[in-house]
């Protein structure tokens, strides 16, 4: 009883505007959601990126006015905990699903850049990313198919393995390198 009284108080205080009941809601429930977006995400910093964005949009977006205290007559103790916890695991899964999506829309196509500048340019950089962030494998299996512009059954072949391997070698790298040379890497 002790819970829901509470939290039905911080939710009125939430939809009456107080800044101090959302700073009280980020600081009891925040340990909480961290470790299960860290469970989910297999990346802290991921997680706390996801968990920043989703309380910015707690109270900017005002998403606490979704929250219905009245809405489970059994558990009404647990009722802002679980909406917590349902918008962190819902957006947990999106992020997972947009980044298997991502891997798997890598352009099967070499890269060629036009311009010969441009190309040095890209290659230097790309080239000492491979060197120092890519698995020795996956970096072989990325200059292969984006260097000398061989096929992946071509590349199964000269590296003795399957044709999904070197698909799986070649997503990994081009995962490695967008991470190394997204702008927040930068």
């Amino acid at each position: 009883m002790q819970q829901n009284n509470q939290d039905a108080v911080l939710l009125d205080l939430l939809k009456d505007g107080s800044a101090q009941a959302f700073t009280t809601v980020y600081h009891k429930y925040h340990h909480m959601l961290m470790v299960m977006a860290c469970d989910m995400l297999k990346d802290v910093d991921k997680a706390e990126d996801l968990l920043q964005e989703f309380f910015m949009d707690f109270w900017h977006k005002k998403l606490f006015l979704k929250i219905d205290i009245n809405y489970q007559n059994r558990d009404k103790a647990s009722i802002m905990k679980n909406y917590l916890y349902a918008s962190i695991r819902n957006r947990c899964l999106n992020k997972i699903t947009r980044e298997k999506k991502f891997i798997s829309d890598i352009p099967d196509e070499p890269f060629l850049p036009n311009d010969p500048l441009e190309s040095k340019e890209i290659y230097t950089q790309v080239n000492s990313a491979l060197k120092k962030k890519v698995p020795p494998k996956s970096s072989a299996a990325f200059r292969l198919r984006h260097y000398e512009q061989k096929s992946h059954k071509e590349i199964a072949a000269e590296m003795n393995t399957s044709i999904q391997t070197v698909k799986n070698q070649i997503g990994t790298a081009v995962k490695i390198l967008r991470g190394y040379f997204s702008p927040a890497h930068l």
